[in-house]
């Protein structure tokens, strides 16, 4: 090959590998800068399970992942709440700084002409557990009755801490009880566990409330007022 043909012959390579180049990088660059994102999907939470009467259930969302791990409290950590404001005259406990913040509450709320009653409070597993079986042995499905009722070892009752305010129902939200409990509950620490439309897709139940210490407003944490010592 003459020397201008193999000039021409380089030359020519040269230009075809430039291009080359230029394509691979355009196509990189491209891939790069894509504005079509790539969604990849959450791990799913490990699957939890539960023993009833010899059978296992799956615990589905939103409850898997929420297991609460409640103390083994002794009798005297409770306290009975005032019958004249349990449904029936029930005996209901609750652990008693919760105790005290909630007579605070419910006799607030009588003076604003509202007469709460406490449908249930504490609740062992155990004792979610016996609902549970209870249900199921009615012919209910597990899945149907985990809509309204939290599975054992996921409830906040078992913490003694949450109170259930009477009707347990549907029907609550539409009473001036729920009204004023959104407007002051918060001032005696008590907040809406699973409100209307909640990030975490929790069934709304508007009568379940629980007690937190730090939400409490200074003026509702006093003591009663002790009698004033005799001045000498």
């Amino acid at each position: 090959m003459s020397a201008p043909h193999q000039l021409s012959f380089i030359a020519r390579s040269t230009i075809s590998c430039c291009l080359l180049l230029l394509s691979v990088s355009r196509l990189l660059a491209t891939e790069n800068n894509d504005t079509t994102a790539i969604i990849i999907a959450p791990a799913a939470p490990p699957a939890e399970t539960i023993q009833i009467e010899e059978k296992s259930y799956q615990i589905p969302r939103p409850w898997v992942g929420n297991r609460i791990s409640a103390p083994s409290l002794p009798m005297s950590a409770f306290k009975m709440i005032p019958v004249d404001h349990t449904r029936d005259s029930t005996h209901i406990y609750v652990v008693t700084e919760t105790h005290r913040a909630l007579v605070k509450l419910l006799e607030a709320a009588k003076e604003d002409g509202i007469v709460l009653r406490i449908e249930s409070g504490y609740r062992s597993p155990g004792y979610q557990k016996k609902i549970f079986s209870r249900m199921l042995d009615e012919g209910r499905q597990f899945e149907d009755i985990i809509r309204y009722v939290a599975p054992p070892g996921y409830s906040e009752h078992a913490l003694g801490t949450a109170v259930d305010f009477y009707p347990s129902n549907w029907e609550f939200a539409r009473l001036p009880d729920y009204s004023w409990l959104q407007k002051h509950a918060s001032q005696y620490g008590f907040t809406e566990t699973y409100p209307e439309h909640n990030s975490k897709h929790y069934p709304w139940e508007a009568w379940h409330w629980t007690y937190h210490k730090e939400t409490e407003t200074a003026a509702t944490k006093q003591p009663e007022l002790e009698a004033a010592a005799p001045q000498g």
